[in-house]
């Protein structure tokens, strides 16, 4: 028969095996945690993301071949002798190509043109607002040239425009602005010209536009225009010669 002493030797001896088989199987288990491999990133989690790139400005366009220009900004939306019309966003721009190769460029002065237009009136140090007014351009630029499509009998085909033009440094392209003879304040500014003019000259050198020829009138038409907003900035423009 087991004594009382014998038995408590037992359950002493039961109970240490027991606890030196649990330290066994925990060092088991954290070898097997310390050694286990990382999972593998996704192929998504590795990849990153494309870079969005914005549509390049059209000024950085001037002097580029008509092919690099329609890789940057797709095929012309129309192509009429040597001028061209893309898109850029909501924007529409004229382009004007000889040879093949970008030689100006035309944006209209609106919200939806504004990161366009801004460019371009920053090139030529201009004051960098989508509401540029004729007046502001002139006094940027200094000597600007007065012109316009017509003054009186302008016909029905098409908005006759008046213009500021600002020729460029030597080789440098000249800048013009442009307002087309819609709102009241242009068409107002316009007929004030007209009549100076024709006080001046007479009726004939109105409708033939020889005041296009003169610089006579410069002046008188800048203070005219000067609260007139601009509707268009054409870098390149061609200069007048029908003089």
């Amino acid at each position: 028969m087991m004594t009382a002493f014998q038995g408590l030797k037992t359950v002493v001896l039961l109970g240490a095996l027991a606890g030196l088989s649990a330290c066994g199987q925990a060092d088991k288990t954290a070898e097997k945690v310390d050694t286990a491999p990382a999972e593998a990133p996704t192929a998504a989690a590795s990849e990153a993301a494309p870079v969005a790139g914005g549509a390049p400005t059209i000024d950085q366009m001037m002097g580029v071949q008509v092919a690099y220009l329609e890789s940057k900004l797709g095929p012309a939306r129309t192509v009429q002798d040597k001028e061209r019309t893309y898109e850029i966003g909501d924007c529409t721009v004229r382009v004007s190509a000889d040879g093949g190769e970008v030689v100006g460029y035309a944006v209209p002065m609106t919200p939806a043109c504004s990161t366009q237009a801004l460019a371009a009136l920053k090139d030529y140090d201009l004051p960098q607002k989508i509401d540029l007014t004729m007046g502001e351009f002139a006094a940027a630029r200094g000597n600007v040239d007065f012109k316009a499509d017509c003054l009186t009998l302008c016909g029905n085909a098409a908005d006759p425009w008046v213009h500021l033009e600002s020729p460029g440094p030597r080789a440098f392209p000249g800048i013009r602005a442009s307002a087309v003879m819609v709102s009241d304040a242009t068409i107002d500014a316009s007929f004030r010209i007209r009549d100076a003019i024709k006080a001046a000259k007479g009726e004939d050198y109105v409708i033939d536009t020889t005041f296009n020829c003169s610089a006579d009138f410069d002046q008188l038409a800048i203070r005219e225009l000067k609260t007139v907003r601009i509707d268009e900035i054409e870098v390149g423009y061609v200069p007048y010669g029908g003089c």
